[in-house]
């Protein structure tokens, strides 16, 4: 009987190291799925390492429940050093193969960059022009005008998508010219001027500042568009000789990890991921020290699509927003909220909770092709004021468009003239 059980004993032992060494494997940075055996190996080098620190984690845990999150990131940085620093360096040990990889695929790669979109912006534009308010509008402004033009008016602004406080505003700054205004032409071109001026203040290019790396965050609503949109956006500035990372902080969902990890491989760019279901802010605040040790110039930094009416994924959010402070001071340099056009003024209700959360510095409005809806970027931009960096009207890689306020009015306001400036 002594025997049976001092072998139970030794076999217990055994699984509950094994336990702990896999868990602290979990926390350490993952390498690309064509280095998994790197990966296995590095597991079994570090078995004993792991196993005294997960001892004095553990030990730690039950006392620290009630630490902030900033402070959990802080001990999360001093247990795990000694197994983050081992990850590294095999990440970095990694590398040659990775850019191997990247080499290998550089003639498909290319070919991938070279397949321009031929969609016009008046194209993506076009179920917005002619099924939106603007069609609406466009009716009762044709030919000679009515004397209750400005009721109609009223009421296809009130119930558009442009939202309450711009519909006010435009009808403000229309109503007082169109008792003068006999020709529906020139009233429509009014209106075009009154819409130019709105947009014009929310046309403003991405700037990429000094620092090294440079870390962009973007937040949004489940089926935004987020993993794709940054994809896009990866691929458009390494071809502007960025060196860029993704951040795989959509831990959630399995196929966001894959979706990046495909983008990485098409554009040649870096990516750094952890397991399903890892800390999010430790995943982007470890991706965030890796962009830093080795010379990336941008990390862009995916996470989980949340309601932005759920209090516990809000202060999730805020959490990695934190997080990423502590890994590099100034960090997140820009969060970016990524909106869905197709939801029309629901899109005014997220920017308004998740800009209650964290300060958003910017908007990516997606799903513009096959909406009628488009109209919601003047609400976005009147009731907000934040820059529209980049506009989504398809699939492509370059149909994903820095935002122009005069190639976007054009596109609206007309029919037929537009593909000269598209």
């Amino acid at each position: 009987m002594d025997d049976a059980q001092a072998q139970h004993d030794a076999e217990k032992k055994s699984d509950t190291d094994k336990a702990d060494a896999k868990a602290d494997v979990e926390k350490a940075v993952e390498p690309k799925s064509d280095d998994k055996k790197v990966d296995d190996a590095k597991s079994d080098d570090k078995k004993s390492d792991d196993k005294k620190a997960n001892d004095e984690k553990a030990g730690e845990t039950k006392s620290e429940d009630k630490k902030s999150d900033d402070a959990k990131s802080d001990d999360k940085k001093a247990n795990d050093k000694k197994t983050v620093e081992k990850a590294i360096e095999t990440k970095s040990d990694d590398k040659k193969a990775v850019e191997a990889k990247s080499d290998d695929k550089k003639s498909d790669d290319k070919k991938s960059a070279d397949k321009k979109s031929q969609r016009s912006l008046n194209d993506g534009l076009k179920t917005t022009r002619s099924q939106g308010f603007l069609a609406q509008i466009g009716k009762i402004f044709k030919g000679q005008m009515k004397s209750n033009v400005v009721d109609e008016l009223e009421e296809i602004l009130f119930t558009a998508d442009i939202g309450v406080q711009t519909s006010e505003l435009l009808l403000e700054r229309v109503t007082e010219h169109l008792r003068d205004k006999s020709d529906g032409k020139e009233a429509m071109a009014l209106l075009k001027d009154e819409v130019h001026k709105i947009l014009s203040r929310c046309e403003k290019k991405l700037e990429i500042g000094g620092e090294k790396p440079h870390v962009i965050l973007t937040i949004g609503v489940n089926g935004a568009g987020k993993t794709t949109t940054l994809g896009k956006l990866a691929a458009q500035l390494t071809a502007e000789g960025k060196k860029v990372l993704l951040i795989a902080g959509d831990t959630f969902r399995a196929a966001a990890v894959e979706q990046l990890d495909e983008w990485a491989t098409r554009c040649g760019c870096g990516i750094y991921k952890n397991k399903q279901g890892a800390d999010p802010s430790g995943t982007i605040f470890d991706g965030i020290k890796y962009a830093t040790e080795n010379g990336y110039d941008i990390a862009l930094a995916d996470t989980a699509g949340r309601l932005h009416n759920k209090k516990d994924l809000v202060e999730e959010l805020k959490k990695i927003y934190r997080v990423s402070g502590k890994a590099m001071e100034g960090a997140p340099h820009q969060v970016i909220l990524v909106l869905d056009a197709t939801n029309g003024q629901n899109a005014l209700i997220q920017a308004r909770d998740f800009g209650e959360a964290i300060p958003f510095t910017g908007i990516i409005l997606t799903k513009l092709d096959g909406t009628a809806k488009g109209g919601v970027i003047l609400g976005i931009c009147e009731e907000f004021k934040k820059p529209i960096h980049y506009i989504g009207i398809g699939e492509m890689i370059d149909d994903l468009r820095a935002f122009q306020a005069d190639e976007f009015v054009e596109a609206l306001f007309n029919d037929e003239n537009v593909s000269s400036h598209s």
